[in-house]
């Protein structure tokens, strides 16, 4: 495990900017998150989104067993008292949060509560007991697309990937029409409601790098986001905006249809090496994975990943 710092940011990952070892021939895009320190918060925003957290969680919900854990938070499952019906709910240690991951924390339920979709992770409620925030949510029981892939060995067909793609992009374009940026898409943060990739509802989640924009034109200067995902202008300090979602959705698609990245672990050593390739653009389509792949899907992805953000 390394780490790659530049200025106020870092990046926490392997060594060679790629995930753990993968089963078979899926490989997935370095996974370790890109952090900007957050100097100035806008705290009266804090503020009022944590006066929206209600305090009876305990009276409302039964914790019960722990599903995963990431930097900040822990995941467990709960039930809710009057109905039984059975939730998620990201618990936040208050007192280990620090200005960044605390806007974090109180930007995701924020958002996620003022958006209704069916790609879209659905907020059931948040709360603040004692020195947690926690955010209740939907139980998707499919995972998330990464470990899916590795399941079943990175065999999906394209006729069933493309029916992922076409819910993934109708959930960014309702996101992008309210001027939100998601800045972390990945397959570890798109999951499935349900145990079969081929009928299952494929749903956009942690919405904790997003922010929403003040004007349809506004910029974004923040690096962060997870390298191997990464917008050419958003490694380079920006500005960027929507377009840089497009560009990791770009990689999400090239990824769901060939098993691997397009900014690949195998040929990038180290993490410099990857952030060049990707500010340069430098991907191709290797004949052996992607004879089988329509001239459409590469035309897409292409349109996708083009190094100018005016141009996808």
């Amino acid at each position: 495990m390394g780490n790659f710092c530049g200025g106020l940011w870092c990046w926490s990952g392997d060594d060679d900017g790629s995930t753990n070892n993968l089963k078979h021939s899926f490989k997935g895009p370095s996974s370790g998150s890109l952090l900007r320190t957050v100097q100035n918060p806008d705290v009266s925003s804090l503020i009022e989104i944590e006066h929206e957290a209600k305090r009876n969680f305990h009276d409302t919900f039964i914790l019960g067993r722990k599903l995963g854990s990431g930097s900040f938070a822990m995941v467990y499952e709960c039930g809710e008292i009057a109905t039984k019906k059975t939730y998620a709910c990201k618990v936040y240690d208050r007192r280990k949060l620090d200005a960044g991951a605390l806007e974090c924390a109180l930007m995701e339920p924020f958002l996620l509560r003022r958006m209704y979709h069916p790609g879209i992770l659905r907020c059931q409620g948040f709360y603040k007991e004692d020195d947690m925030y926690i955010m209740v949510m939907e139980e998707l029981r499919g995972g998330d697309v990464f470990d899916k892939l590795q399941e079943i060995k990175g065999d999906i067909h394209e006729r069933d990937v493309c029916r992922l793609v076409k819910m993934f992009l109708e959930a960014l374009a309702y996101i992008h029409a309210r001027n939100i940026v998601h800045r972390d898409l990945k397959l570890e943060n798109l999951m499935l409601d349900s145990t079969s990739p081929t009928t299952s509802t494929l749903k956009i989640v942690d919405f904790g790098f997003a922010i929403q924009l003040p004007t349809k034109d506004a910029t974004l200067t923040e690096v962060l986001g997870t390298p191997g995902y990464m917008a050419p202008e958003v490694i380079q300090g920006g500005p960027y905006g929507k377009p840089a979602d497009i560009w990791s959705a770009g990689v999400v698609v090239y990824t769901l249809l060939c098993g691997y990245p397009p900014f690949h672990h195998d040929r990038i050593k180290n993490i410099q090496t990857l952030l060049r390739s990707i500010c340069c653009g430098y991907y191709f389509f290797d004949s052996v994975y992607w004879n089988d792949i329509s001239l459409e899907a590469k035309d897409v992805i292409s349109q996708m990943l083009r190094v100018n953000p005016a141009e996808r």
